[in-house]
């Protein structure tokens, strides 16, 4: 909210609403103060169990989302605003049948941040120290596979890379990934690829390898980057993303 203060100060030519935006940061010990809001979001739990049985309403998945960020921001004292999911129930379950789900990345959470958040991980992706270099950096509402196993099986690194691009989407981001992971572990049982199969991440890459990874039953994280671009299986696949427009 002090952010939208400032701004409006700058647009509006009034230095009293920059001014005041400053020294409520100064008094909130230089942390933003969320915008009033009349809704009461859930425990995670809560949210969790009306999503899932109503997973095709608007309001429950905003809800939901809000829920999961709520919690997973207070672990790292982050206040982490949810938009409104901006599409309609029909729209939600057509995408459903095509094996999609709809999550929301917020702007400016980092891997480091998603390793303080989610600790039991323990991958080395999410250290500051390792590199990791960001081919695409997605936020907002998005649209990912749904499905445990890896989609897009016996694939090679290039024959992913034009379906993606016929299909008008993005490899995903190790970010998005994550974000992913950790809620088909709330909605189904199980993180992505947990166990069985990899998924190739063509939106993140380290020393010019793309990623691919994998979930642990233990709620670890595996990722290498060394695998051949041209090896495919069945159980090497592919994830993508996609921003969600009105």
């Amino acid at each position: 909210m002090l952010g939208y203060l400032d701004r409006e100060g700058k647009r509006m030519e009034n230095p009293k609403f920059s001014a005041g935006a400053r020294i409520l940061r100064k008094l909130n010990g230089g942390k933003d103060i969320p915008f009033p809001t009349s809704e009461q979001t859930l425990s995670l739990e809560e949210a969790t169990s009306e999503y899932k049985n109503k997973p095709t309403n608007s309001e429950l998945l905003t809800q939901f989302m809000r829920s999961f960020w709520q919690e997973a921001g207070q672990r790292i004292e982050k206040n982490i605003i949810v938009d409104k999911f901006p599409l309609t129930a029909k729209e939600i379950l057509e995408k459903r049948g095509k094996g999609y789900m709809a999550i929301f990345v917020p702007e400016g959470v980092n891997r480091v941040d998603l390793g303080k958040m989610f600790s039991k991980m323990k991958s080395c992706a999410v250290q500051k120290e390792n590199s990791v270099e960001e081919a695409i950096n997605n936020s907002g509402w998005l649209w990912v596979e749904v499905s445990v196993d890896a989609p897009n099986r016996n694939t090679t690194q290039r024959e992913l890379k034009e379906k993606f691009k016929k299909e008008r989407k993005q490899g995903q981001s190790l970010i998005t990934y994550i974000i992913g992971g950790q809620i088909s572990k709330l909605l189904t049982g199980e993180y992505f690829d947990e166990g069985s199969t990899w998924s190739r991440l063509l939106g993140s890459c380290h020393r010019g390898g793309v990623f691919c990874a994998a979930f642990r039953p233990d709620d670890g994280l595996n990722v290498s980057s060394h695998w051949n671009p041209g090896y495919f299986n069945e159980s090497m696949g592919g994830r993508s993303e996609k921003v969600i427009k009105p």
